[in-house]
């Protein structure tokens, strides 16, 4: 047993080691990196469509819904505003108090001139000689009082007035929160453009609520929006040039208000998913989204030339966008065949055919 162990073991171990290293040196000089991805290699999705692929133009049934990303955020409140000028004399209200339209919020009161007295004859000596002039008795003086009243119902916020203050008028005194919600969603220029003459028919899905929410009363803010500013290329963070070219937020030209219901349970800054009905339309003629470019009414399908079998642009106008299809009003008739896809798009899955043609 000590000579096995003494010179057989060493041996077999030897045995192993010298086949791993022979099996290592393959691997590197002999194995030519097959199946192994080397730099520099081109790599080629498997992922592939027939790019001149074929679609009849088919009647169907079509529904348009705007979706939009919203947020919550509190309404604005009205500036309580001082009407009259002068010494505030009472504060009937404080912060955080549920005030109704009318109610009474504070008083100032303003010092009144005393009326000069009618001048007396004066009053004679025995000689005849007027007598010296009393001195005037001191008036007690007068005020005259004026109370401030809330214009609306709402929440008291923001009191920054003491009694002994003096106001002038247009001072502000505090807000008044109406302590109602909405639902604010940016839409760009197009978005808008497709909600004219339109009654605006809104819901939002809210995390709180196991059905979507009707928006009563939705309207369209002109004054908000704007877009982000172009973000400075190279360098530490917040330095460098700025790069015309780089990616940035389609510019919201204004936003739709979906008021809250009240009693709905909600905080600010939540995210909110925004659905906007465009309408539907029964018996249609319609062709799937990859083969239109073009948006809001101006379009365009690609029919293939009979003769030389390459794609030729046809105009079309264009309807409703519904689910994966367009409507087609003009340009084309049912069963005619149109390209799947618009030449030249990479990938016709994506949510953009053609730069500016975004699909709802």
């Amino acid at each position: 047993m000590e000579t096995i162990r003494r010179y057989v073991f060493p041996i077999v171990w030897m045995a192993i080691f010298a086949l791993i290293a022979l099996a290592l040196g393959k691997m590197a000089f002999f194995s030519g990196g097959e199946g192994i991805a080397q730099p520099g290699d081109e790599i080629t999705p498997n992922v592939s469509f027939d790019e001149y692929a074929m679609v009849p133009a088919q009647r169907g049934d079509i529904a348009s819904v705007l979706e939009l990303a919203g947020t919550v955020r509190a309404d604005e409140g009205e500036k309580i505003v001082a009407a009259d000028a002068g010494e505030i004399n009472k504060i009937w209200v404080e912060d955080g108090d549920r005030i109704e339209e009318g109610a009474r919020v504070l008083q100032v009161r303003v010092a009144q001139e005393p009326e000069a007295p009618a001048p007396a004859a004066p009053e004679l000596d025995e000689n005849g000689q007027p007598l010296p002039a009393p001195e005037p008795e001191e008036q007690e003086t007068k005020y005259r009082y004026y109370t401030l009243h809330a214009k609306d119902s709402g929440t008291v916020e923001d009191l920054g007035v003491t009694v002994g203050q003096q106001l002038s008028v247009g001072d502000q005194v505090g807000m008044l929160s109406p302590g109602t919600y909405s639902i604010v969603a940016d839409l760009t220029p197009e978005q808008q453009l497709s909600l004219l003459d339109l009654e605006v028919k809104a819901t939002a899905a809210l995390p709180t609520a196991a059905e979507p929410i009707v928006c009563e009363g939705s309207s369209i803010d002109e004054k908000q929006g704007g877009g982000e500013s172009p973000r400075p290329t190279g360098g530490e963070e917040g330095m460098g040039e700025i790069d015309p070219a780089a990616e940035t937020p389609a510019a919201a030209s204004a936003q739709l208000l979906c008021p809250v219901p009240d009693g709905t349970k909600i905080v600010p800054g939540l995210s909110v998913d925004v659905s906007v009905d465009l309408g539907s339309r029964t018996g249609v003629l319609t062709v799937p989204t990859t083969a239109v470019e073009g948006e809001l009414a101006d379009g365009a399908v690609y029919l293939l030339d009979p003769a030389t079998g390459e794609p030729v642009r046809t105009e079309v106008v264009l309807g409703l966008r519904g689910d994966g299809i367009v409507e087609i009003a003009e340009g084309l008739e049912e069963g005619q065949e149109v390209l799947q896809f618009v030449p030249g798009v990479d990938n016709p899955e994506d949510g953009m055919y053609g730069e500016g043609m975004e699909v709802w």
